[in-house]
């Protein structure tokens, strides 16, 4: 890979990954003044359908074949479960812990997940084994989540 290729995609990550605080905010605020978790969450789920739908129609996506998805392993429909219980977590937790103290216990977990999927190249991923330097960096990664969030 290139490192123009790389820089674009780390800068396409940082962009998606600064959205997170910002749904958390966004989501929270629905949630306080429709007065509910569970319809804060599906109206975001509405409005998200709506806009990949949008975004398959604008870029002309394939539709897949049925026995494409029929094939694909059971563990890929996960994410529906995953992201469903992610919109309900952080519309639930950001007005309770705010937004930065629950972004930081979120981005902990994805981190030890992450080293944890890595390390076993879980769910088909690239192995990255789990040595010293690695374990370094995760300590101190989460070690500045926690610096951050009590600043």
């Amino acid at each position: 890979m290139s490192v123009m290729t790389f820089a674009s995609l780390a800068a396409l990550a940082l962009v998606v990954g600064a959205l997170i605080p910002l749904q958390a905010a966004t989501n929270a605020s629905m949630s306080r003044a429709i007065g509910s978790v569970s319809f804060a969450s599906l109206t975001v789920f509405a409005v998200a359908l709506v806009f990949v739908s949008a975004w398959v129609v604008l870029t002309r996506a394939p539709m897949p074949a049925l026995s494409a998805l029929r094939t694909a392993p059971a563990y890929g429909y996960l994410g529906g479960v995953i992201v469903g219980s992610y919109v309900l977590a952080i519309t639930f937790l950001a007005p309770r812990l705010g937004v930065g103290n629950a972004i930081c216990f979120i981005v902990t977990g994805q981190i030890l997940a992450a080293i944890t999927i890595d390390h076993f190249g879980l769910f088909g991923s690239i192995v990255q084994v789990l040595s010293w330097r690695r374990v370094a960096g995760v300590v101190l990664m989460i070690a500045g989540l926690f610096l951050a969030k009590r600043a």
